[in-house]
């Protein structure tokens, strides 16, 4: 059972503590609960506890009571185990630890000195030191994929909103706040961004989400707004909780809770189209039918699969090239741009880059827009763009790339073929028209000899000798 100290807790029970004392333990449960709870807020709206994960799995998190729907998460990308071996302990430092796994410490809150621990009603857990009931550490600082009103989202910081599956982050720079798509190693491409209005390009600035139904962006130095981002809600005067949740489909939503349920009031990216995992990799989106896919190339289950890496280095330089026309991106103004004179200008641009995955060609404005990651979804659009797309054919990313760069061998091998083929016939045709008039002209030269006079042999010199 759940053991906090020496007293039994339940989720039905009235009595969860709205504070945690240094020496405190406790270790989730052997019910099927998908959450445990060891501390709530004063209002009991808002608690922190065991959120299972799957089915054998945990993580510390925070989560909405009414809702159920959580806000914060400790350690998404390293999971406990649910069962007795685990255990949650408090001393002066929040600790998760779990026996059967060797380096038995899953998370930490590094911090020391803290006497206590306690949720605020803004779903805020922070640990404090007595006697000044001072805040030491809090969870606001270290977001997973959601900012609560309230919540500072700072570009002084290196915090960043990150879905469950690491796939896609949003994060705050100087004068902006952009959502990127995450690639193995240290590849990524930007695909959303907006850029306050007012702000310094020198100054940090943080991002805060309000009651009134905007994101404030505001200066940190002295605290002066330069730009907000209206929800919904905003703008139908509806003052109460909201939310800013990056989700799996690498989309950012506001919420407002309605004391019912979670109404959406914001979307960072509405065009479906424009999210690049939308369709997969080398996927085409048809705006305002964007769950009709098709693809630039087929794999063996859909389109292909997303690859990673570059063309730079001995053994990544083959591959072979997609054309299309009329396709495009969403985010095409946030992309880098080459002003070109023509299409095979841009093509020759992104061939001759190891680090140039494809390029989106502009017949109207005459620009060359580089990926220098790997191709995700693109859109149908009018016939002014032209796309370029290389895939690999090394072997070092799907093996349709093989199929296809054998299938581009193969053309080649058809092609000495039928070239062998016309010179060989070429050559015999050639042979025979000779053979013909070399025996017509022979011919000729009979019939001349037939037709002249017949000469007397000359007498035989020796035989008169003789």
């Amino acid at each position: 059972m759940l053991a906090l100290l020496a007293v039994q807790w339940t989720t039905a029970d009235s009595n969860i503590p709205t504070r945690i004392i240094k020496g405190f333990k406790a270790s989730p449960s052997r019910s099927s609960a998908q959450f445990e709870p060891l501390l709530t807020d004063i209002a009991g709206v808002f608690a922190f506890g065991f959120l299972r994960i799957s089915s054998a799995k945990l993580d510390l998190a925070i989560i909405h009571q009414p809702s159920t729907q959580q806000v914060w998460r400790a350690n998404p990308f390293n999971l406990a185990n649910w069962g007795n071996s685990t255990t949650f302990f408090f001393n002066g430092n929040i600790v998760l630890t779990d026996e059967s796994i060797q380096d038995s410490t899953i998370w930490s809150s590094k911090s020391a000195g803290g006497d206590y621990l306690a949720l605020s009603n803004n779903s805020n857990l922070q640990i404090y030191a007595s006697p000044a009931d001072s805040s030491i550490w809090q969870s606001f600082d270290y977001p997973f994929d959601t900012l609560v009103q309230g919540q500072k989202f700072s570009s002084a910081s290196t915090a960043s909103l990150v879905t469950a599956d690491k796939r896609y982050t949003l994060r705050i720079g100087i004068a902006y706040l952009a959502l990127f798509m995450e690639f193995h190693g240290s590849q990524e491409m930007n695909y959303w961004k907006h850029t306050a209005r007012r702000a310094n390009a020198l100054k940090d600035i943080y991002a805060l989400v309000l009651p009134l139904g905007f994101l404030g962006i505001f200066y940190v130095s002295d605290g002066k707004i330069v730009d907000g981002i209206p929800f919904d809600s905003f703008e139908r005067g509806l003052l109460g909780f909201h939310r800013l949740t990056l989700e799996s489909d690498g989309n950012l939503y506001a919420y407002y809770w309605n004391n019912d349920t979670w109404v959406s009031v914001y979307t960072a990216q509405t065009e479906p189209c424009g999210l690049p995992g939308k369709c997969g990799a080398y996927g085409i989106c048809i705006p305002g039918s964007p769950t009709q896919c098709t693809c630039l190339v087929n794999g063996t289950d859909g389109c292909l699969q997303s690859d990673s890496g570059d063309f730079c280095g001995n053994q990544n330089t083959g591959f072979s090239v997609i054309r299309k026309s009329g396709v495009t991106v969403e985010y095409i103004d946030i992309m880098e741009t080459i002003a070109v004179g023509s299409l095979d200008e841009c093509e020759k641009t992104c061939e001759q880059s190891c680090v140039c995955w494809g390029a989106l060609y502009s017949n109207a404005a005459k620009h060359c827009y580089i990926m220098d990651y790997p191709i995700q979804t693109v859109e149908k659009s009018g016939a002014s763009y032209s796309g370029y797309f290389k895939l690999r054919s090394n072997g070092q990313g799907p093996a349709v790339h093989k199929e296809k760069h054998q299938h581009k061998r193969g053309h080649r091998a058809v092609i000495v073929v039928v070239v062998t083929f016309t010179l060989t016939f070429a050559g015999i045709a050639a042979y025979g028209g000779y053979w013909w008039w070399d025996k017509k002209r022979n011919s000729l030269s009979i019939i001349q000899l037939g037709s002249a006079p017949k000469q007397q042999p000359e007498p035989n010199k020796d035989s008169d000798t003789k």
